[in-house]
């Protein structure tokens, strides 16, 4: 396993996801664990080889390819697992994540493992601010993408943001990016901006010294499915409709787990577009419909 070197005593092991590493002496931190046992398995052979102690395991959210190496991690080191509440709720209750996008028992095309993790239990609950343990790592509130979101900042600077936002490549392949609250989602970018960290860490995109330029893109990207959607709603239009659309614009091939979340996501533009005025729900012949406002 590689580890790339950012700052002081602050890693990162890059991959589909990629993980945070702090170390203080021979005992280790991490944040997040990958999708499944594998991920789990290798991070587990590479502290083994260098003969060191996981302590904790940070998880940002309780999105499965962020904490599905837990269950494995936690019962073959007896480490330590962290996140915020509602968060753990999640990851102690995996089945919570495709209820929550189906909103009714989840049938078994969304029960895989990119939409439920194996459970592990979440042994400290922390606060979505401020330094945690005796580590001195730091959360910092990420919302948008998820319930209850966080960043963790080491002692050396460097910021892991989860997905907060996402790489250019994976906008240009998948052009609606996962969010549940466009308004706090936005309001996170701009955080960022502001924010000074020596490396900034994106869960799905490379380590950067500067997060503004792709703060930009994916601003650009949400920005742009709302406009569509907008305009979709000059037409009164159900949320798949409205999918239909965003699908056919974006040349999407979705499989059923995409789908799921893709329509979630048409909901999240479309409570933001409320909150703004721009377009009213009503109930016509059966179906909920989305009008543009006069």
């Amino acid at each position: 396993m590689e580890l790339m070197h950012l700052a002081g005593q602050s890693w990162c092991i890059p991959g589909r996801v990629n993980v945070g590493v702090y170390r203080k002496g021979e005992t280790v931190w991490i944040v997040d664990s990958g999708l499944d046992d594998e991920a789990g398995r290798k991070i587990a052979r590479w502290i083994e080889g260098e003969k060191l102690t996981l302590r904790r395991i940070v998880t940002t959210h309780s999105n499965a390819d962020h904490c599905g190496g837990n269950a494995f991690l936690r019962k073959r080191t007896g480490c330590s697992v962290a996140a915020t509440r509602l968060e753990a709720a999640v990851i102690e209750h995996p089945f919570l994540e495709p209820l929550l996008l189906w909103s009714a028992r989840p049938f078994g095309e969304i029960t895989n493992k990119f939409l439920q993790s194996k459970p592990s239990e979440v042994d400290q609950i922390i606060e979505n601010t401020g330094p945690f343990d005796e580590s001195e790592l730091e959360a910092l509130p990420l919302p948008g993408h998820f319930i209850d979101m966080i960043g963790v900042r080491t002692p050396d600077g460097v910021l892991f943001t989860a997905d907060a936002l996402f790489s250019e490549e994976l906008i240009d392949k998948y052009s609606m990016m996962f969010v549940l609250d466009v308004e706090a989602a936005l309001s996170t970018l701009g955080f960022l901006e502001k924010t000074e960290a020596k490396w900034f860490v994106p869960s799905h995109a490379r380590p950067t010294e500067d997060i503004r330029p792709l703060a930009e893109v994916n601003r650009a990207a949400l920005l742009r499915v709302s406009e569509l959607v907008l305009e979709r709603c000059g037409e009164p239009a159900t949320r798949e409709e409205i999918l239909k659309t965003l699908s056919d614009r974006f040349g999407l091939s979705m499989s059923v787990t995409e789908y799921v979340l893709n329509n979630a996501v048409v909901g999240g533009h479309l409570t933001w577009l409320r909150e703004r005025g721009l377009v009213f729900p009503v109930v016509s012949e059966g179906r909920l419909l989305w009008k543009k406002s006069p």
